[in-house]
This record gives C-alpha cells, structure tokens and sequence, in this order.
C-alpha cells in the first residue's frame, strides 16, 4: 500500500493498492457519510461482523463511480483491491440533499442475484451485473477487464467453489462465456 505523503489532510489522500490487497475502512464521525473516489482499477468493499473472521461482498466499484454511502453499524468494512488501484476516502455530511447509498444498491442487485434458482442463471445475472456496472462492451460483447476467483464468486453467489467451477466450465463449453485466463477478462456474448 502507498499513500501521497504530499497531501495536506488526512482525509483524501490517494492511497493505492495492488491487486489481492486489503485494507480497512475507517468509521466517519457521527453525522457523516463516506464518499469513495476511484482514481483507477476496481475495488471490492467487503463488511465482517466485529468477532468475525468470514468477510461477505457487499459492493464493487471502479474509476467511473462517485460511491457514497453510509458506514453500516455493527460492522467492519474493508476494501480489496481487485486490480491495480488508486482511490480516495471523504467524509461528506449527511445533510447534503443526496440520499442515494451506493453499498445499498449493490446488495439490492447481488440479492437478486443469490435468488436465482438456476446456478446456470445466477452466475450469468452476476456476470452481466459485473460487467453492466464495471464492464464495457466491445465488438465480440460485454466485457469484464478483471477475474474473480470460483471462490470469491461462490460466496457471493450462494454456492461452494467445486460447483461454480464445474458450472463456469459449463457456460464455457456451451459458449455463453468466453474466459481468457491469460489477459484476465470474461466476455459475455450479445444475443
């Protein structure tokens, strides 16, 4: 982790982290919101219960994002960086008229996501989130720049990570995705 030691205040300096890295997120002061800047790469924001060493995904976000949100009580947040990245924390007041969460609409969408019957189905519906949210589409169709492990994507789709592996294997043969392992990315044909 490297931090701009020109900044003049503590808060909103860049900080950078490469990717697997984690970091956690402090708490803001009573009557303020936080406000994440990504400067570059893409990030996950993770919560754990204060006693608990399992984290759970509550969020992604990327270059194009201004992520605000309110820090959730009760629990710890941290940030992974899912690629090279270089981001900024504020803490805004909450009396500003925007009283948007960023964290709550990504739990909203990945809910949706974990209550697909059909792991074929979920993982695409996550996939196409991913990609929707952090993605670009391209000539061959949507894609995403970055990888998840079957791991990471298991916990956040409600299954183990021998039954995405299998499943992903799957949607691969069936040419819904096209993964290349080398670059790190996943493509999502457009129908």
């Amino acid at each position: 982790m490297n931090t701009d030691n020109n900044s003049r205040s503590k808060r909103g300096r860049p900080i950078s982290l490469n990717p697997s890295e984690t970091i956690g997120l402090e708490r803001p002061q009573a009557g303020k919101k936080i406000e994440l800047i990504v400067k570059n790469g893409v990030i996950r924001i993770a919560a754990k219960e204060f006693n608990n060493a399992e984290d759970i995904t509550l969020a992604f976000t990327c270059k194009t994002d201004v992520f605000k949100f309110q820090y959730p009580k009760n629990l710890e947040l941290s940030i992974e960086a899912i690629t090279d990245t270089t981001y900024t924390v504020e803490s805004i007041s909450k009396t500003e008229p925007d009283t948007s969460d960023a964290i709550m609409d990504w739990i909203i969408q990945l809910h949706i996501v974990r209550h697909e019957t059909n792991l074929e189905n979920r993982l695409i519906k996550f996939f196409r989130l991913l990609i929707t949210r952090l993605g670009k589409r391209t000539s061959e169709g949507l894609l995403l720049e970055h990888t998840l492990s079957h791991a990471r994507i298991a916990e956040i789709v409600g299954s183990t990570r021998s039954t995405v592996s299998r499943t992903i294997s799957t949607l691969r043969k069936t040419r819904q995705i096209y993964i290349d392992e080398l670059r790190g990315q996943i493509v999502l044909p457009v129908n």
